[in-house]
């Protein structure tokens, strides 16, 4: 049996995703694929690989909780590319679309919906491909007619993943009354997912839906939930408004994604079920800042305006009431919303909805792997969890900004496996 390698980090500064203050000069034992120890004066063992970390903080990881490895080529537009571009592109260029993630430190990535992360997970199992974070995968998503996916310029028999003649990034099965709900779930389940993605409103660039919209009606939201529960797996809701967020809660859906407009009775709601927010202000940001220049639709910028404004005010509300919230970005790598920027959450957090750094980074490492249901495993630096971890040139609780400057992310380390090493 081959012998386990130990790995001593040390001298660096530890914030260790828990929200505790940051310890100086620590010391975190690794062996294997795991964390064996973490504090000061922890002694080293005999043998241990030693990595320096002086001057420098030692995180998690970062989890992306909502993102998507849709494989786009160098162009804004996923839906002429839906129509031209072979799917067989698309799943090659995600895997260096994850490379690229794990490279900006981040570890985990939960894609919110998208048929390539099926494959890239079976690849990473079976050895195949190496150097990708950890993927959480919705692979199909779920919607109604009339529903955010139903893309309504497409002919219907092009727009659901089951039948479409034109695959792309086609990644939505329609499904209406709660027999079709059922089946639909299945059938996302029997295809590699591990969570089901369902939209329970419009979304940001349906120019013919209002974002108070509903979509899926109480009774098909219960079904997918306890059609997903039957396997293990949990629900996720694309959600901009309070009335979907409340229908979603009550339904059993463990977690609120956008979460744009929410008020004090869904906040609650949350906290008492467990549920889980997670914000995607980057995308609407990369909007505003560089839309008009990158061919986003005048209307769709506009509209970008009133979302953030509402946003801002529901973060707020959902941090002073201290429930789970976690970070997601909605990126996917485009020149509109490249990895490289992904960090940029944190910043918006900081800037717009009351966060301090530790908050903005717990809600990007502890909160993020409980979004993605692996809480036990990983998003924080504690015996017993994998050793995902990443070493900052300098200190992001006195500029968050840092965490965007890539050349400043020294190491990657994800389960105990240096991944990426910039010179330390």
């Amino acid at each position: 049996m081959a012998e386990v390698e130990v790995k001593a980090m040390k001298d660096g500064r530890l914030i260790d995703g828990t929200g505790a203050e940051p310890i100086e000069r620590a010391t975190v034992i690794i062996e294997g694929s795991k964390i064996k120890a973490v504090g000061k004066d922890i002694e080293i063992p005999n043998g241990a690989k030693v990595i320096d970390c002086t001057g420098k903080t030692v995180m998690p990881g970062l989890i992306d909780s909502h993102m998507h490895f849709f494989g786009l080529s160098k162009t804004n537009d996923i839906f002429i590319q839906a129509l031209i571009r072979p799917r067989e592109l698309a799943l090659i260029k995600s895997i260096y679309d994850a490379k690229d993630l794990l490279a900006c430190g981040f570890t985990t990535a939960k894609d919110c919906g998208g048929i390539n992360t099926v494959f890239l997970k079976r690849a990473v199992a079976e050895g195949t491909l190496t150097g990708l974070p950890r993927i959480v995968a919705a692979g199909y998503t779920l919607t109604q007619t009339y529903g955010h996916g139903d893309t309504l310029y497409f002919p219907q028999e092009c727009v659901d993943g089951r039948t479409s003649k034109h695959p792309g990034t086609r990644f939505t099965l329609l499904c209406d009354g709660v027999d079709e709900c059922i089946k639909a779930t299945r059938y996302t389940l029997r295809e590699g997912a591990d969570f089901i993605k369902v939209m329970t409103t419009p979304g940001l660039s349906s120019e013919r839906h209002k974002l108070s919209d509903v979509t899926f009606n109480p009774d098909e939201i219960k079904a997918i939930v306890q059609t997903a529960a039957q396997m293990g797996k949990f629900v996720t809701a694309h959600c901009t408004n309070s009335r979907a967020a409340k229908n979603s809660i009550l339904g059993g859906i463990k977690t609120i994604d956008h979460a744009i407009d929410i008020n004090d009775e869904v906040v609650e709601l949350a906290k008492e079920n467990g549920a889980i927010f997670i914000s995607t202000l980057a995308t609407g940001s990369q909007m505003l800042n560089y839309g008009a220049e990158l061919g986003v639709s005048p209307w769709l910028v506009e509209r970008v305006k009133t979302i953030h404004a509402l946003a801002y005010d529901s973060y707020k509300r959902i941090r002073k009431a201290g429930a789970i919230f976690a970070i997601g970005t909605d990126f996917n790598n485009t020149p509109l919303q490249p990895f490289s920027k992904t960090a940029i959450e944190l910043e918006l957090l900081v800037k717009y909805c009351d966060f301090t750094p530790m908050d903005a980074i717990v809600a990007a490492t502890k909160n993020g792997a409980i979004a993605c249901f692996m809480g036990d495993k990983t998003g924080t630096i504690e015996p017993g969890k994998f050793a995902d971890i990443i070493v900052v040139d300098g200190n992001p609780l006195a500029d968050i900004k840092i965490l965007q400057s890539v050349d400043k992310i020294k190491l990657v380390m994800l389960e105990g496996k240096v991944e990426v090493d910039r010179g330390l």
